[in-house]
Parts: C-alpha cells; structure tokens; sequence
C-alpha cells in the first residue's frame, strides 16, 4: 500500500492543514473541559472528547497522508497539540512506545483488559482509545485465539499438546484458554512463548505460571524476523499442535511474510492448526493510530491472505480467511 495517495495534499499545504486541526482541536478541548466543569461531569466530557477527537481524525484522513510519510506532519500536530494528548496514558504510550516499538506487550494487555489511566481527562481519552475499531480487534482476536485453542485441543486430546505463540506478547489469549479448559486438558499443555521482548516474555511467564505450572512453559528471546532463515528454527518451534502469529505479519512484506507461513505450516504436526493475523485496509483506526501513535501496519485484504497462503504453499482446501469479530482483523486459519 502507498504510503502517500495520488490526492495528497502538497508537503506546505498539508503543514499549514494540520496545524488548522490541531489549534482547532486545543480550542475544542479547552472549551470542553469548561462546559464539564474541569472534566468532573464525566458522561458530556466523553461526548465532547469524542466528537472533538473524531473530528479531527476526519480531517487528518482528509489529507490523504497515510503510512511512514506523516511522521513529519504528525510531529506538527504534536507540536501543539501533543500537551493535552500526552494526558492520555494510551495515546502517550502508543507515540512515545517506551518499549522501543509499536504494539508492545504492555499495550496490549492493556487493551485486552481496558486498563485506565486516573487523570480526569486522562481517563476520557484512555476510554476513547478503548472504544476504537483496532483495539476492539485486538480484543477479537484474543477471543477468537482463545476459542480456537481450546476446541481444537478438545477435538484432538494428546498426552502431550503443543502450543507455539511466535510473538507472544502478554499471551493473553494462551492465559484464556487455559482458564477456559477442564484441569485434565490443562495438564496435557506445553507451551512454547517466542519473542523479540523479554519483558514481554517475563510479563508473559508471570501470567501462565500460576495456571500451568512453570515446568510447562518455556520462553525463548529470539529473532522473529529471522526464524524461518535461522537454523534452529524448527528446535525452536518443536513441531506444534497448535501455532498462533496474532500479530507480527502487520509489520511484514509479502516475501518475508509468504516465507514465514511456508516455514509454519512445515513445522506444524500432522492434525495441527496454523493461525495467522493480519489487520485489513479497511480499518477504521487507521488515521487515529497513525496520527497520534506513529502506529504503521503493512494492511492486507482477504485476497491478498488467501495469496499469501498459496505463495507459502499451503494446498488451497487446507486454510480458509477468515477474521475477528469486527471484520478488521483477518486471519488465515491453516489445518494440517
């Protein structure tokens, strides 16, 4: 997808529209915050941040400035808005990515469990960022992992059953399987954590020990982006039962992206279940998610899913697209 449309705006007129928005939207707030008497009337100030906050993604989107090349302009419109967006605790985590990268395993989680900041509009704005479509997603797709798991597993009882999540995060979609399952299936589990993060992987191992047990996890720091090239790539996997990859392909091209489902589905055992993620083009939080986090996916339709599958040599009755429960987060689900 092109990082810029063809109806761009020129680089001083889309500078002198940004700055338009954000003053427009400092204005907004502050009027806001008076009307709510300091943010204390919380259910108009939640109304008027909404419409504020959405309004000016619509006219950001209107801009046409889309993926790496608004990192400029998005600077601009933190210049002078950026000290009342900072306020959010979500939106200050998600530009400022104190991780190191975007879609870290601390935002995550707290997407998964709608964590709030306490500032008054601090609060408001976490709430906002909540109420999004991509964050609604990410809740989907732990759902839909979760779900998956746990059925596969009860259709297919092994006296060991393998579980392989490559780029694990907080690993809360494991963590709900687990709870979900009856104690005589949980006992059967061996799960495999792979991260590029290890305080990701230690807020994961903290979340799973209690349910499963320490000598049933095992966590490995390795290099996502290199696993399939690497040698010990599939002593790393230990041929799975079940592979989820929620959601490290929004940030791969098409031939890295074709290679690693390829290695996948030849490490996954026989009966296995590959699960892929990949958020559509049609996401909604697109402008929101760029303009505010510098939050840049590498998008792909259902089509270009079901392609991926082919180039990584998965025969066609074998995988369906399918997604989340809002639609834009997709997912290959491959059955060996």
């Amino acid at each position: 997808m092109k990082a810029v449309s063809q109806d761009a705006k020129p680089p001083q007129d889309l500078l002198e529209a940004v700055r338009a928005v954000a003053t427009d939207l400092v204005a907004e707030l502050d009027e806001a915050e008076r009307l709510t008497a300091g943010w204390s009337d919380e259910r108009l100030a939640d109304v008027l941040v909404d419409a504020a906050l959405s309004q000016a993604m619509v006219r950001l989107a209107e801009t046409n400035c889309w993926g790496e090349a608004n990192r400029l302009p998005s600077s601009e419109l933190w210049r002078i808005a950026g000290p009342v967006l900072e306020v959010g605790s979500l939106q200050h985590h998600a530009r400022f990515k104190p991780h190191g990268y975007a879609g870290d395993h601390e935002m995550l989680a707290r997407i998964c469990e709608q964590s709030c900041c306490e500032h008054p509009l601090g609060r408001i704005f976490d709430r906002y960022f909540l109420r999004q479509a991509a964050p609604e997603a990410v809740r989907g797709r732990t759902r839909l992992t979760a779900v998956s798991l746990v059925a596969h597993h009860l259709r297919q009882p092994r006296v060991h059953y393998r579980i392989a999540s490559v780029g694990a995060g907080p690993a809360l979609d494991v963590a709900r399987a687990i709870d979900a399952l009856p104690k005589a299936s949980r006992d059967s589990l061996r799960v495999r954590l792979l991260d590029l993060d290890p305080n990701a992987l230690q807020a994961a191992r903290k979340r799973l020990e209690p349910r499963l047990g320490g000598e049933s996890i095992v966590c490995l720091r390795t290099n996502l982006y290199r696993l399939a090239k690497g040698p010990r790539g599939a002593e790393e996997l230990q041929t799975p039962d079940f592979l989820v990859c929620a959601g490290l392909f929004d940030y791969l091209d098409d031939e890295a992206a074709a290679e690693l489902l390829r290695f996948f589905w030849g490490q996954v055992a026989d009966g296995g279940v590959v699960l892929v993620g990949n958020f559509a083009p049609h996401n909604p939080s697109r402008a929101y998610m760029e303009w505010i986090g510098n939050w840049y996916l590498k998008y792909r339709t259902a089509e270009e899913m079901e392609e991926l599958g082919k180039k990584a040599g998965i025969p066609r009755g074998r995988f369906r697209i399918g997604c989340e429960g809002t639609g834009v987060d997709l997912f290959l689900v491959a059955e060996k």
